[in-house]
């Protein structure tokens, strides 16, 4: 079971991912194609990928240049998603260099009678593998460690740091393989090479580092999306109630929340929200939200807290004049503050509804 785990489940996890993962920007697409390299390179290098491509080819021998035809993609394509994160233009040389170095490698499988350490050609061909990946390698390192430095986000930090490790230990890897390529042919001996831990234990745990080091962020990212997306729903709800024309679709069904399309769903939240406070804008009364402000104050509320507190109540209070149908003697009435952008605007109304909740189940 071990050792079934240990071939098969990350080439599972590459091809799940790879089918979860939808393009977008530059960076989204360059992750998908990172599965898609690891996939296709893990695939074919498990017992059933090699028998199907010997089937089909008739090369005994292919389902190794293929193999590693997948890697050498998903290094070029890991250079160009971390340098979308920096902000820079992925090296272009880079590329020509894998390209040319995969060149070589495949003229070299060509001379090779077999894949034996001890035949002709093999250790080169290992040696322009490696040549083409590590200066891959040290890239993603060196640019995952730099952008992980100021990244915000605690996930984004934990997940390159996984990259980086795994790509690390995919280094550490590629060494060992040269270096038992190389022992028959300049005839020294390495054990170490043999052992499980380097040869079957180490690539399994490097690609799985990086999968999920990859997958990480973006994981955290629908996590909290889900999350907003639950807390919004007592606000939306009254807000609904009050006034059913802010909904595109009337609510309908239990309230299990599909893992796909969250992203728009919680959009459209944020904007039915938006709406319902401006239908709301008549009854919102000034004073309400100055008492709130100096109650928030007193109990020792600051910043984004202590908008969203003011902002609850006033809702609350506003939500109460529309339905008594009594609008307060104001001239005009207080803006519903919020965020920049959907994402903090998203936060921001998430903390008005649980300060809502709370209010509403206070006020009984």
């Amino acid at each position: 079971m071990a050792e079934w785990l240990l071939r098969y489940g990350p080439v599972v996890l590459a091809w799940v991912l790879f089918a979860a993962r939808r393009g977008g920007d530059p960076g989204r697409r360059a992750v998908r194609q990172v599965f898609l390299g690891l996939a296709v390179s893990l695939t074919a290098l498990t017992p059933a990928g090699q028998t199907v491509i010997r089937a089909v080819t008739g090369a005994p021998d292919l389902p190794r240049l293929a193999g590693h035809a997948g890697m050498l993609y998903a290094a070029w394509s890991a250079q160009r998603f971390l340098a979308h994160l920096n902000g820079i233009r992925p090296p272009r040389r880079q590329g020509w260099w894998i390209g040319g170095m995969f060149a070589v490698m495949c003229v070299l499988f060509a001379l090779t009678p077999d894949l034996k350490p001890q035949s002709p050609w093999v250790m080169e061909y290992c040696f322009a593998y490696a040549a083409a990946q590590i200066p891959a390698f040290a890239g993603v390192i060196r640019l995952g460690l730099r952008y992980a430095r100021p990244a915000a986000p605690a996930s984004l930090r934990a997940g390159l740091g996984l990259a980086v490790a795994g790509t690390a230990a995919g280094v550490v890897y590629l060494v060992n393989k040269t270096a038992l390529a190389a022992a028959p042919r300049w005839g020294f001996d390495y054990p170490p090479g043999h052992a499980f831990l380097m040869s079957k234990a180490l690539p399994a745990v490097a690609h799985v580092l990086v999968l999920v080091g990859v997958t990480l962020p973006a994981a955290a990212a629908w996590l909290g999306r889900c999350r907003r997306h639950r807390r919004l729903r007592p606000l939306w709800t009254a807000l609904y109630r009050a006034d059913p024309a802010i909904a595109l679709d009337p609510p309908a069904g239990p309230r299990r929340l599909a893992p796909w399309g969250l992203r728009m769903r919680l959009y459209r939240r944020v904007i039915e929200i938006r709406d319902g406070l401006l239908a709301l804008q008549p009854y919102r009364d000034p004073a309400v939200a100055a008492a709130a402000r100096e109650s928030g104050v007193r109990a020792g509320l600051r910043g984004r807290r202590l908008d969203a507190a003011v902002e609850a109540a006033a809702v609350v209070a506003a939500l109460r004049a529309r339905a008594d149908g009594v609008a307060p003697d104001v001239e005009e009435s207080s803006a519903a503050p919020g965020g920049e952008d959907l994402g903090s605007d998203a936060a921001f109304l998430s903390e008005v509804a649980v300060a809502y909740r709370r209010n509403a189940v206070a006020a009984g």
